[in-house]
């Protein structure tokens, strides 16, 4: 009975290791949607979109260069800094990196600042989408 149980530890483990490169390779075979357009490159060029935040306008300024989203800045001045200014930052750093706001969260405690800057980003990468 124990070369048994043992017999199937060591097939478990194989059987592991094979699934984790099958899966590693997958992962580096495979890469992200480049600016997060899904129907193909956007327009290069500096957008701008302003939207109502908490207090007041938040701008959204998004760069495409080589048909990607190089660059994001969000102004939001009129927010309160230590919530909506925060989020902006950090919103502005997770939109850049994504391309799009595909998988990008509002910031818990600036709601209506994070979703003014979600439609900013929305908006300019539609104008870029448009040419």
């Amino acid at each position: 009975m124990p070369k048994r149980i043992l017999r199937n530890a060591l097939l478990m483990a194989v059987a592991t290791v094979l699934m984790a490169f099958a899966l590693l390779f997958y992962i580096r075979s495979t890469g992200p949607v480049p600016g997060g357009a899904a129907g193909g490159a956007l327009a290069d060029g500096t957008y701008t979109s302003v939207q109502q935040g908490y207090i007041g306008d938040v701008t959204v300024t998004v760069t495409v260069s080589g048909g990607v989203v190089s660059a994001v800045e969000v102004d939001a001045g009129d927010e309160t800094p230590a919530l909506g200014g925060v989020a902006a930052e950090q919103l502005a750093e997770e939109l850049a990196a994504a391309g799009s706001t595909a998988g990008v969260d509002i910031v818990a405690g600036s709601t209506f600042t994070s979703q003014a800057v979600l439609a900013g980003m929305d908006d300019c990468v539609a104008q870029a989408t448009a040419g």
